[in-house]
C-alpha cells in the first residue's frame, strides 16, 4: 500500500516536496502548489510575518465549520475539515482533526499569513454605531464614515481644505475682498476664454456661504484621505483637480445661458468625483443615513446613489444655486476613472484587494454601542 506521507490531499500525487514560507519549514506540491502545515507550522509562519506578533493561534481565529471535505490527511489518511480562515471571510482551509495539519492551495497561503492583519481590518470595518455618531448625525445631517486608517498623512487634502478655508475668511473681511476674490477667481460664463481657463481651476477653492464651506470640507476630509492614501499625493492632487475642472466643463455645457450669467464657485464636483472613486475602491467602506431618529450602516454604492437621485430630482424640479450637472459629471468622471485604475490600485494595495474579494462578508450592524 502506498505511503501518504508525502501524498498531496489536492492532487493525490506523491509530489509534497521540503519547501519553506518565509522561515517555515513546510511540504509543498510541485504539481498545484499546495502547501501543507504540519501541527503549529502556520502559527509560527504567521509570526513570523509579522513583527509584532511573537505568538499566534489561527484555530482561535477560524470562522465557521463547513464540514467534513473529501481531501484526505497526508500524515492520517482520514477525510480533513473544511473551515472559513476568518469569521467573516469565507476562503474555505482544509484541518486534520487528528494532527492538526493544515492544507492550504497556492491562493490561500498569503491570505493565512496575512490573517491578523484581514482580522483587524474587518473588525475596524465592522464596528458598531455608537451615540455620539447617532447624535452628530441628527445634529449636522453629515454621515458619518466607518473605513480603514490611512498609512500616510493626507498633506494634499489637508492643504486644499486649508486653501479653501483661507480664502473664504479673507473674502469675509471686507465685501470689496469678497467681490475681488469671486470676481477672479470663480468661474464666470462670460468671463474671457483667457480668463476661464485660470477659474476653471481656481473657483474650486471658493466658496458661497459657511454651510457651503462646511458641507464640502467635511466631505472632502471624510473621502479624501483614503483615496490620497492610495494614490499617492502627487496623482491625487492631479485626479482631484483634473475632475474639477471636467465637471465645471459639465456645468457649463449645459447651463441655461437665459437665466442669466453663471457663477461658479465650490469643490463639489472634483468631492463629487471623489465620490466615484470612493465608490469604486472602498466597496466595504461603511457611510451611515439617518432616517428620523434611526442610524443605519449602508455600502457606499447605496449612499451615493440616494446622492446621485437627488441631484437629478433636484436638476428636473429646476432648483437655482445648485451646480447639479458640476456634481453628477464630477461623479461619472470619478467611476470612470476608478475603473480604468482599478487593476493598478489592485496590484499596488494588496490589503484593499483582498478586502474587495466576494468572500469577504462584511456585517454592517446597527447595534449601538
Amino acid at each position: 500500500m502506498p505511503s501518504t506521507l508525502h501524498r498531496c490531499p489536492n492532487c493525490f500525487h506523491q509530489t509534497l516536496l521540503e519547501s519553506r514560507v518565509g522561515r517555515q519549514a513546510v511540504m509543498q506540491c510541485d504539481g498545484c502548489l499546495g502547501v501543507w502545515f504540519e501541527d503549529g507550522a502556520l502559527n509560527q509562519a504567521v509570526a513570523h510575518k509579522h513583527d509584532d506578533i511573537s505568538v499566534y493561534e489561527h484555530e482561535q481565529n477560524l470562522g465557521k465549520r463547513i464540514g467534513v471535505g473529501g481531501r484526505l490527511c497526508r500524515r492520517c489518511d482520514i477525510n480533513m475539515e473544511r473551515l472559513h480562515l476568518l469569521e467573516q471571510y469565507e476562503v474555505e482551509v482544509d484541518c486534520c482533526p487528528d494532527c492538526d495539519g493544515v492544507w492550504l492551495d497556492q491562493p490561500e497561503v498569503e491570505l493565512a499569513l496575512k490573517s491578523p492583519q484581514l482580522n483587524s481590518a474587518l473588525s475596524t470595518l465592522s464596528k458598531h454605531l455608537t451615540w455620539r455618531s447617532m447624535v452628530f448625525q441628527f445634529l449636522t445631517g453629515m454621515p458619518v464614515e466607518y473605513n480603514l486608517k490611512p498609512h500616510r498623512t493626507p498633506w494634499v487634502t489637508y492643504a486644499m481644505m486649508a486653501i479653501c478655508i483661507v480664502l473664504f475668511v479673507a473674502g469675509q473681511l471686507s465685501g470689496q475682498w469678497e467681490n475681488t476674490l469671486y470676481l477672479y477667481l470663480g468661474l464666470h460664463s462670460d468671463a474671457p476664454t483667457q480668463w476661464q481657463v485660470g477659474q476653471l481651476l481656481s473657483h474650486q477653492f471658493m466658496h458661497g456661504s459657511w454651510l457651503h464651506l462646511a458641507g464640502n470640507m467635511y466631505f472632502l476630509w471624510v473621502v479624501g484621505d483614503n483615496i490620497e492614501d492610495v494614490l499617492g499625493h502627487w496623482r491625487y492632487l492631479g485626479v482631484y483637480l483634473g475632475a474639477g475642472v471636467l465637471a465645471a466643463l459639465a456645468e457649463l455645457v449645459f447651463f441655461d445661458s437665459s437665466q442669466g450669467p453663471l457663477l461658479l464657485v465650490g469643490a463639489s464636483g472634483a468631492i463629487a468625483a471623489l465620490f466615484g472613486l470612493y465608490m469604486m475602491w472602498f466597496r466595504r467602506a461603511s457611510l451611515t443615513v439617518m432616517i428620523l431618529v434611526l442610524q443605519f450602516k449602508v455600502a457606499p454604492h447605496w449612499y451615493f446613489l440616494v446622492w446621485s437621485l437627488t441631484n437629478i430630482v433636484g436638476m428636473i424640479m429646476g432648483e437655482s444655486n445648485v451646480a447639479y450637472m458640476a456634481h453628477l459629471g464630477g461623479f461619472l468622471a470619478g467611476i470612470l476613472v476608478g475603473w480604468l485604475l482599478y487593476p493598478w490600485v489592485r496590484r499596488n494595495n494588496p490589503l484593499l484587494n483582498w478586502l474587495n474579494q466576494p468572500e469577504v462578508k462584511l456585517r454592517r450592524t446597527k447595534h449601538i454601542s
